[in-house]
């Protein structure tokens, strides 16, 4: 085959024209095989050339995905899967092993910390999104170990601040959805709760009456005024509150 001719294109590749079509190859390749220096080349030699400059394409797009953000092997075997073949995508973890770019150490400390400062996130939670990344317990733990235990409360203080400012619940239901909330979130229950036991609520009347009202309109037209009361009264239980005189609310 004849090399016709060749031409610089973006970053560190080159596109070189034979007389039976247009191939890009990476630098690496260009000066390793002495290519701008030929001008005719075996078919053959070629093809195992072309072989050669796949590994390096499935590294330089492994080393593009890693510096758009911080990326596990695992991430990155899913990744690299969807467009080389196990040579290839191989080829390029190893380089990056190698080169220092998929340290565990460094990715799990930098998970957590940046867990626990841009999110809302507790142990529960990093450790098990951790081992999804492909991790193993022992490794993840050892740097979960060394956060302070205050850090978790004062985040699931904060969350409970932010939460208290528009709450119209009861004190009941209102920490039994905080502490849901918080589990999902993968916080520590006796940490969620040594927060929550501090809270205290005030029943707010002006909702209690909105709900009484409303529920009395809507039942005084199927029942007497007794059952009426009874459903009213089962309501506000499942919603956390107990001892309501209703009349209060429904004579309003």
């Amino acid at each position: 085959m004849k090399i016709l001719k060749y031409r610089k294109k973006r970053g560190n590749i080159y596109e070189l024209e034979l007389d039976k079509g247009c191939y890009e190859l990476f630098d690496d390749i260009i000066i390793k095989y002495e290519l701008l220096l030929k001008k005719e080349i075996d078919e053959s030699w070629f093809n195992n050339v072309l072989k050669e400059n796949n590994l390096f394409k499935a590294y330089y797009e492994a080393l593009k995905l890693i510096d758009i953000k911080m990326r596990s092997e695992k991430e990155l075997r899913t990744l690299l899967n969807k467009k080389y073949i196990d040579k290839e995508m191989e080829y390029a973890l190893d380089r990056l092993k190698e080169e220092g770019y998929l340290r565990r150490d460094i990715y799990i400390d930098a998970y957590i910390h940046d867990a626990l400062n841009l999110k809302v996130m507790g142990e529960i939670k990093i450790r098990h999104e951790l081992e999804e990344l492909g991790f193993q317990g022992k490794e993840i733990d050892k740097y979960l170990d060394k956060v302070d235990r205050e850090i978790y409360r004062e985040k699931i203080r904060k969350y409970i601040e932010k939460k208290l400012k528009g709450n119209k619940s009861s004190e009941k239901e209102f920490k039994r959805k905080v502490l849901n909330e918080l589990v999902n979130k993968g916080f520590l229950n006796e940490d969620i709760n040594l927060i929550l036991d501090k809270v205290k609520i005030s029943d707010n009347e002006e909702e209690i009456t909105k709900i009484v009202q409303k529920l009395y309109k809507k039942y005084i037209k199927k029942y007497d005024l007794s059952m009426t009361k009874y459903k009213i009264k089962a309501y506000l239980y499942s919603k956390g509150y107990s001892d309501i005189d209703i009349d209060l609310y429904i004579n309003n």
